[in-house]
């Protein structure tokens, strides 16, 4: 019975330790805007605000990239970005890489045309019971 008391109390501690070891998430993590407008045929370029709350250095970076578009005490930055579609970023502990938190920006093509075709086969169907 001790021995099995022992064993379960050594298994909880080896758990808190480890929950202690793993880095905090980002207390706070902001990309705003998180949409982009672009006509057809171009890029989305948008101007975008980073910051983020975290005890450690830590730096941006567009998802699976190597390299990181900024890094620091995640003071208000801006940042400039040319995007083509949806784009996933990752904030990570600068020491060991570890992903904090993520942030999807979303990228959608205005096509003034189609509200044009909407409305014509919109009226079309007025004329037919």
């Amino acid at each position: 019975m001790i021995g099995r008391l022992l064993m379960v109390l050594s298994a909880g501690l080896w758990l808190a330790l480890g929950c202690i070891s793993q880095p905090l998430a980002a207390a706070e993590f902001k990309l705003q805007p998180r949409l982009c407008l672009h006509y057809p045929q171009q890029q989305c370029e948008l101007k975008v605000k980073v910051s983020w709350q975290q005890q450690e250095p830590a730096c941006l970076y567009q998802k699976a990239a190597q390299q990181p578009l900024l890094c620091g005490d995640g003071k208000e930055q801006l940042l400039t970005l040319n995007l083509t579609a949806h784009t996933q970023f990752e904030l990570r502990s600068q020491p060991d890489g570890v992903v904090l938190d993520s942030r999807l920006i979303r990228v959608l093509q205005v096509d003034l045309n189609a509200g044009d075709q909407l409305l014509k086969r919109s009226r079309a169907s007025w004329g037919n019971p």
